[in-house]
């Protein structure tokens, strides 16, 4: 097989050869080529087929006459030349954005990172690390530290003026949160179907801030594909607008494939792309990388020059954590980088979950991909990783209690009965049976049992059935949150798992 064969292959894997596959990428495509034409003073159509493969850059037709490579940007030109939306993001206020993540397991139950990402670095005695972001989204400034918090009691904290309130449960008790992949509100870079269908940028802050502003609820997450976002203007944007109160809720993250590659894959990989660096200083969480001179590792260079430059990502250790909020045990990890280059840390993290298994009741396994591919290898999937782990003799004490979450797929289903889950329909168009759907998963580990929760929240159309039903129970699922907590609204939800807790 030669390269570019296997480069068409892999490109036809990501895109399919239908037009409105591509369609999807038309965006990022355009305004990638119009650079790479500027950068090389050449026409487009040649530039783009300096970074892809010929069949998709004859999907963008662009007559040379047409661009302004002097007074556009190339952003300006693919928006010009309707490949790319207007922006109509959110503006940014350039404001202190808080992050609360709970601290590496090793590290004590009473720990946790404290975070602001800003234009500028903030001062305060509860940071011990305060840089400019290194490599990606360099504009952005982190100032990060550990904390100590009395678990069960709120903690207050005052930053550069704003005040949050961090309550940690009881260590052991039972506790709910959210966890979502593949959030999207904006087709800046890659078409989001549902943006407007689902009104996603408020619809999905709304509802989250209406969930996280009562104490029934102790963390969110997502599990990759975050926004969709190369440059990091998506992920500000949305970030603020969250509440206080969600800023203060447990939070954590775990990459996807457009968090490395804005294309999806490695094989559709351009200079810009962040390759994890912005994800994992944005989300600024406790990880295997944090010493106490920094929360990471810089060790790779995404710029260091070489024939395979898009596998220039960052350690391993800097995506991988584990901790525990009541008691719920977590261990997330990248699907990006090779399972076996990250045994050792699934072997220390079931050590620790097996060390504090009188107060885990519950694992739970997060990452992102479900299969194999767009930088995966087939090791590295969650529900492989899940079956590796029991492999392992440092997670056999812990076994029964071992669950998954992951996304990729844009679809909110059950993998597997009260053990596997995908909750990967936030915005995003998948074309198979599960398309079209919007839902939050609330995990719910109180009163002894493991359960979880989905709230259909609406469904579009499903060109792939005909016997799909579409509605939007938004209006009804938000008020009853806001009057009653999410914990009072299980009425309206969907019972996808309950079991004992072991």
């Amino acid at each position: 097989m030669t390269m570019l064969f296997a480069l068409i292959v892999a490109v036809s894997a990501v895109f399919g050869q239908a037009s409105f596959e591509i369609d999807n990428y038309k965006c990022s495509i355009c305004v990638a080529g119009v650079e790479k034409a500027s950068e090389l003073g050449t026409v487009f159509n040649a530039a783009c087929k300096e970074q892809f493969p010929a069949f998709v850059c004859d999907k963008i037709h662009i007559p040379d006459d047409k661009l302004d490579l002097i007074n556009k940007s190339a952003r300006e030109n693919c928006e010009f030349l309707n490949y790319c939306p207007i922006d109509e993001s959110p503006s940014i206020d350039g404001g202190i954005d808080i992050r609360v993540t709970k601290a590496l397991g090793s590290q004590g139950y009473d720990k946790v990172r404290i975070s602001v990402i800003s234009n500028h670095t903030v001062d305060s005695s509860l940071f011990t690390y305060k840089k400019q972001f290194k490599y990606r989204w360099t504009d952005k400034f982190i100032s990060s530290g550990l904390v100590s918090v009395k678990p069960g009691e709120k903690t207050s904290f005052k930053i550069a003026g704003q005040n949050i309130d961090v309550l940690v449960p009881t260590q052991g008790a039972g506790t709910r949160g959210v966890i979502l992949a593949d959030p999207c509100f904006s087709s800046q870079w890659i078409f989001c179907a549902y943006s407007k269908t689902f009104n996603m940028y408020n619809h999905s802050l709304e509802l989250l801030n209406a969930i996280n502003a009562r104490d029934d609820v102790s963390y969110w997450q997502i599990l990759g594909d975050n926004f969709y976002d190369q440059e990091g203007d998506l992920s500000e944007s949305w970030f603020a607008g969250l509440s206080a109160e969600s800023k203060g809720k447990m939070f954590s993250a775990t990459p996807g494939n457009h968090d490395f590659w804005v294309n999806s894959s490695p094989k559709l990989f351009v200079p810009k792309d962040q390759l994890g660096n912005g994800f994992m200083q944005f989300y600024a969480q406790d990880t295997l990388a944090a010493t106490e001179k920094s929360p990471f590792d810089f060790s790779v260079n995404p710029d260091k020059k070489s024939d395979s430059m898009a596998m220039n990502l960052p350690a391993a250790s800097n995506f991988f954590f584990y901790n525990q909020v009541g008691n719920t045990g977590f261990i997330g990890y990248s699907g990006a980088h090779p399972y076996n280059s990250m045994v050792s840390h699934f072997q220390e993290a079931c050590s620790w979950a097996s060390a504090n298994a009188d107060s885990i009741d519950v694992l739970l396994l997060l990452g992102h991909w479900d299969h194999e591919g767009d930088g995966c290898d087939s090791a590295s999937p969650v529900p492989t990783v899940y079956q590796e782990l029991a492999t392992l003799t440092e997670c056999q004490p812990v076994l029964s209690k071992l669950r998954y979450f992951m996304g990729h797929k844009h679809c909110n289903i059950v993998t597997e009965p009260n053990v596997g889950f995908m909750v990967g329909a936030q915005g995003m168009s998948d074309h198979t049976e599960c398309g079209g759907a919007y839902g939050i998963p609330v995990v719910d580990t109180t009163g002894g049992r493991f359960k979880v929760y989905y709230f259909p929240i609406a469904q579009a159309k499903n060109v792939n059935r005909s016997d799909v039903t579409t509605f939007d129970n938004y209006d009804a699922i938000l008020k009853c949150v806001q009057d009653n907590g999410v914990s009072g609204c299980y009425h309206l939800a969907t019972l996808w798992a309950d079991t004992p807790l072991h």
